[in-house]
């Protein structure tokens, strides 16, 4: 069997930044088992592939895994899927925006043009917020931190999904950002207490004066150590700033996260929202997306 596939850099409108993404565009005749092997063989924090929709109401169906395993949604996999349709010329990006079916659900993208590259944005799911987390100590001590970085904010560690449960764990500055050293063993802690181990931290100080909230996301227990752009988890994010009134709420919201950093991969991720009875809801992310290679796989 020869596969092609397309590398893919997600929420960045240059290359060798934002997410990578291997994208299998054929891969309705891939086992579940190889899916595995090639996620793991590729090392990208995502590798998708697109299937037959399973059900009415999507165009096409999408598998995605990170190298330890299945997932029910991701949010960067999504965009670059839709954005590799445009690019072989399988979808025009006019007109109604493309419906994926994924594990999670449905999920709508719609194409934006702009200056310079157009934005892919997600409708992600309403948020559901699952809870605080007040091992405040366990935290800190799994971002190698001090709890009192965590504390000053006035903010708690809670859990919301739009899609996927997120940790949202909010920092004082730029500075403890850069010092964070997660601790697996700690992480290990937290995912017996949570049931995953992972954490979206963000601070409120930027380096880029066009941006809202400066972020980095902690993904062990998915196989992935630090995630250069994370959509599924900003989508959390701008419903936990509008619930914690850290952005103006008027009916509509949006931010700008800069992420990945820290990694040299820098990315640039918007995330909008409408505001009622002071909830964010119709929650959309997006960004750019640019095509860094093809190439076809022997896997016989």
């Amino acid at each position: 069997m020869e596969l092609d596939f397309l590398l893919i850099d997600v929420f960045t409108d240059r290359p060798f930044g934002g997410s990578r993404l291997y994208l299998f565009p054929d891969g309705g005749d891939v086992g579940e088992i190889l899916m595995q092997k090639l996620a793991m063989e590729m090392g990208a924090g995502e590798t998708a592939f697109i299937v037959p929709a399973r059900a009415g109401g999507a165009a096409a169906g999408l598998r995605v895994f990170t190298p330890s395993g299945e997932i029910p949604f991701g949010g960067h996999s999504v965009l670059g899927a839709t954005f590799a349709l445009v690019e072989l010329g399988r979808w025009s990006g006019a007109g109604e925006p493309f419906i994926w079916q994924l594990e999670a659900g449905r999920f709508a993208v719609e194409r934006r043009p702009a200056a310079e590259r157009p934005l892919y944005f997600l409708t992600q799911e309403p948020p559901v917020f699952m809870g605080q987390y007040f091992q405040r100590g366990k935290v800190a001590r799994t971002l190698g931190i001090s709890e009192d970085e965590i504390a000053i904010t006035g903010l708690p560690c809670e859990v919301i999904s739009t899609g996927l449960p997120i940790h949202i764990v909010p920092v004082a500055s730029l500075e403890v950002m850069a010092a964070i050293n997660l601790r697996r063993r700690e992480a290990d802690g937290i995912a017996r207490d949570l049931g995953f181990g992972d954490l979206f931290v963000f601070t409120c100080e930027v380096e880029d004066p066009e941006s809202t909230v400066h972020c980095r996301m902690f993904a062990p227990h998915f196989g992935i150590p630090e995630d250069a752009a994370s959509g599924t988890a900003t989508g959390a994010l701008i419903a936990y700033m509008v619930r914690h009134r850290l952005v103006k709420c008027d009916s509509k919201v949006r931010i700008v996260s800069e992420q990945g950093l820290e990694m040299g991969r820098p990315s640039r991720i918007v995330a909008e929202a409408d505001v009622r009875g002071g909830q964010a809801s119709d929650i959309r992310v997006g960004g750019s997306c640019v095509l860094v290679g093809r190439g076809r796989l022997d896997v016989s």
